[in-house]
């Protein structure tokens, strides 16, 4: 099963999906998010709960929000979880941010959906 399969299955009758298949048809999801993610990497040596680590996370949630579907603070929460959890996730971001930013971004945002 390819990755858009799976998550037409898990997710494909909710609101957040009907706008995010409206939103994605204008380009590459991940080209849009490689420069969030290098935000990350660049910070990722530093506090997860610090002020520049909740501006990368309120960085994360406007560009998804703008580019795929409205992301709540639970959207958002479970996407951090989601970032650690599935290796292909993080493979990626650690990929574009450098190693460890997966779980870096994990913490900053389950900090801050958290509180």
């Amino acid at each position: 099963m390819d990755f858009l399969n799976e998550v037409i299955q898990k997710w494909g009758d909710t609101d957040a999906f009907k706008e995010f298949a409206q939103k994605a048809l204008k380009g590459d999801m991940s080209e849009v998010l490689v420069p969030v993610f290098k935000a990350f990497g660049e910070i990722k040596d530093t506090d997860p709960k610090s002020t520049e680590a909740k501006s990368a996370v309120e960085l994360l949630q406007k560009t998804i929000t703008e580019n795929f579907y409205t992301c709540t603070p639970e959207i958002l929460k479970g996407l951090g979880e989601m970032y650690t959890a599935d290796p292909r996730f993080a493979e990626y971001i650690d990929k574009v941010g450098g190693p460890g930013t997966s779980a870096f971004v994990s913490k900053a945002i389950s900090y801050f959906c958290g509180h």
